[in-house]
Formats: C-alpha cells, sequence, structure tokens
C-alpha cells in the first residue's frame, strides 16, 4: 500500500511527464564526485609535502654547507688541546653571561647595536685567526691571537656595562635633583 504521498508524487510526476528520480543513481553520481573531489586534495596534499621536503632539505644542506665553509661548525681549541679547549669554553661562558648582563640591564637599542657591532668585528677576526689555524697548523702566536680576542671581547662587554651603570646613576641622581 501507498501512502497518500507517494500516490500524489506519482499522481504529479505522470502529469508533468518527468519520471521519478532513481535514489541509486542519484547517490552514485554524489558520491563519485566526492571521491574525484577527494582524489584531487589527497594529490595535492602529496604534492606540498614533497615540494616541503625538497625546500626543507635543500636549505639544510646549504646551511651546513655555509658553516663548514666557514669553519665555525668544525674547529676550536679543543682540537688543538684539552687545556685551550677548556679556557675557550670558559671565555665563551663568560661573554655570553655578560651578554645576558648587558641584556637585562634594559640598555637602549642604538647603543647595544654598537656593542654588537663591535662584536662582530672581534668575531671576524676569530674567523680569520680559526682559518690560519686550520690552515696554518698550532702556532703559538695564533692561539694568543685567539685568547687576546677573548679578553678583548669581554673588555668590550664590561666596558659596556660600565658605561650603562654610570648612565643609570646619572639618570637616578638627575632625577633626585
Amino acid at each position: 500500500m501507498k501512502s497518500k504521498i507517494e500516490e500524489f508524487i506519482e499522481s504529479r510526476a505522470n502529469m508533468l511527464d518527468v519520471g521519478i528520480p532513481d535514489d541509486e543513481k542519484v547517490w552514485k553520481g554524489i558520491s563519485g564526485e566526492l571521491q574525484k573531489t577527494r582524489k584531487r586534495r589527497v594529490a595535492l596534499l602529496r604534492a606540498a609535502a614533497i615540494i616541503i621536503l625538497a625546500v626543507s632539505s635543500g636549505l639544510t644542506v646549504y646551511l651546513l654547507g655555509f658553516k663548514s665553509k666557514n669553519g665555525l661548525n668544525e674547529y676550536s681549541l679543543n682540537n688543538v688541546s684539552a687545556q685551550l679547549g677548556k679556557e675557550e669554553n670558559f671565555f665563551r661562558l663568560t661573554v655570553n653571561g655578560k651578554l645576558n648582563e648587558v641584556r637585562k640591564s634594559g640598555v637602549n637599542h642604538e647603543d647595544f647595536s654598537e656593542l654588537m657591532r663591535n662584536l662582530e668585528q672581534i668575531d671576524h677576526q676569530y674567523e680569520i685567526y680559526v682559518k690560519d689555524l686550520q690552515e696554518i697548523g698550532n702556532q703559538p702566536r695564533i692561539l694568543k691571537g685567539i685568547i687576546r680576542l677573548y679578553e678583548l671581547k669581554i673588555r668590550v662587554i664590561e666596558k659596556a656595562l660600565n658605561e650603562i651603570e654610570k648612565n643609570k646613576k646619572y639618570e637616578k641622581d638627575k632625577q633626585i635633583l
């Protein structure tokens, strides 16, 4: 027995000469379209993943090559002797600690950039010494030069810290008056 609604739909379909749609065909068409969009989406995601992988691996290879070209990643005073390696580590820790003090002091960014330029010049000279050490070998003059550069770096940072303290004291005294 057909319900009244089904009879009404059939009578209307007969009047308009339109057939009743086949539900199975309609759903197959919809699911087929969904499958096509899924396949396109998966293909697009795979292509994006391949591109990201290629770019990131290329960048990694480039950066590793850049570091090894500069010798920054390969050579230190530890390669010469364990004692010099310990001294170099001590100097690096001291420099980093003092730089952290400068950062925490609330120094003006312009003054801080000048300090960083000075330190970059020292680092450039350090790179030259390390390159010479690799090419020429264990020469006392080169080793002393490297140690002097670390000492110079610490003195430059300490001088900047002293100037920061003087400026803070001056500002404090100025506010009191």
